[in-house]
């Protein structure tokens, strides 16, 4: 009991990674990067004077790329920095007038709890079981 105490804190960073990891790349990458490349129109906000594309582009990077890079424990602080940001976007911008919670359509709530599970990412970084690790030891 005592040796998983001590490794309390790579056992967080790990749940971390995989959880959120595992759901903003399946769960909203996988999608975008589809649409991206599916041949369709493309239906994506563009944003701060960028093409829609160019915005879906940089949601694929940080959803999909970034978020597989957090679930390897890859420079999970770098590769969270991105999510964070695209997160607060969908937030505070995209959702800006729709409610905190959903009652069955769109809401701020998705993208605020990402936003802090990859800050949380952020502040944890890779941890022991991670690639970071793994490459470290070399």
């Amino acid at each position: 009991m005592k040796a998983l105490l001590n490794n309390e804190r790579d056992l967080a960073a790990l749940v971390l990674r995989l959880g959120f990891g595992f759901f903003i790349v399946f769960g909203h990458g996988l999608g975008k990067l589809q649409m991206l490349f599916g041949g369709g129109e493309i239906e994506f906000d563009g944003l701060f004077g960028l093409s829609p594309t160019i915005s879906l582009v940089l949601a694929v990077g940080a959803e999909f790329f970034a978020g597989l890079l957090v679930m390897l424990g890859f420079k999970t602080r770098l590769a969270s920095l991105p999510i964070i940001a695209t997160m607060a976007v969908a937030a505070f911008i995209i959702h800006f007038s729709d409610p905190l919670f959903s009652g069955g359509g769109a809401a701020k709530e998705p993208a605020l709890l990402f936003l802090l599970g990859f800050v949380g990412t952020f502040l944890l970084g890779s941890g022991k079981y991670s690639v970071d690790a793994l490459l470290s030891k070399k």
